[in-house]
Order: C-alpha cells, then structure tokens, then sequence
C-alpha cells in the first residue's frame, strides 16, 4: 500500500471524530467544531492524495475490472490496516485489557469448570 504512517493516523483520526457523532458516543467527546473540519479536510487531502495520485492507475484498474465498489472496498481495507497500526501501540493495547480488572473471574470459573 503507498500510504504513509502519518497518513494512516490521519484516517484513524477521521474514523474517531466520525464515531464521536454516534449518540451513544457523544458524552464522551469534546471535538470542537475546528477538531472535526480539521480531520475532515485532512482526510480529504489524504484521499485525494491517494486515490487520485498515489494509486490512480490501480484505482482506473480496479474500477475497470471490478466496478465502483472497488473504491469501498479500498477505503475498508486502508482503515483496517490503519486501525490495525493503532491497535499495535503498547498504550492502546494496555488500554483496550482495563476492563479486565472489573470482570468477575469466578463466574468464569464456574463456566469452564476450574
């Protein structure tokens, strides 16, 4: 993939703020109005870059030969790897096992029988 690290953090970033508007998550952001255009215009940029420079005879490819869904299908798979990047970082990783210390260990003895 031609991407760059810096412009993998800016589609996660893209991927938060746009997960942010959920009305389930919204108690837990204070993006500011400037916080959201900002990622937005950044992953514009981004896609822009990307699609219409970076990988535009592949993007022309797969447009030809698989249709626009190919296009989806690329921007799905630039957030996995993406989110996958993000996932790798030790802060994150620590972060996504806090929850551990709230389970009650001994229903799950009971369940697997130890």
């Amino acid at each position: 993939m031609k991407t760059t690290t810096q412009e993998k953090t800016d589609l996660v970033r893209w991927i938060y703020v746009t997960m942010s508007f959920h009305p389930q998550l919204m108690d837990l952001s204070n993006l500011t109005a400037d916080d959201v255009e900002m990622v937005n215009i950044r992953v514009a940029d981004y896609m822009t870059n990307v699609f219409a420079y970076k990988c535009n005879e592949e993007l022309n490819m797969a447009m030809e030969y698989e249709g626009e869904e190919s296009v989806y299908y690329a921007f799905e798979l630039l957030g996995e790897i993406a989110m996958t990047e993000l996932m790798e970082d030790q802060g994150v990783s620590a972060a996504s096992e806090l929850f551990i210390d709230y389970i009650d260990v001994s229903i799950f003895e009971q369940i697997l029988n130890y």
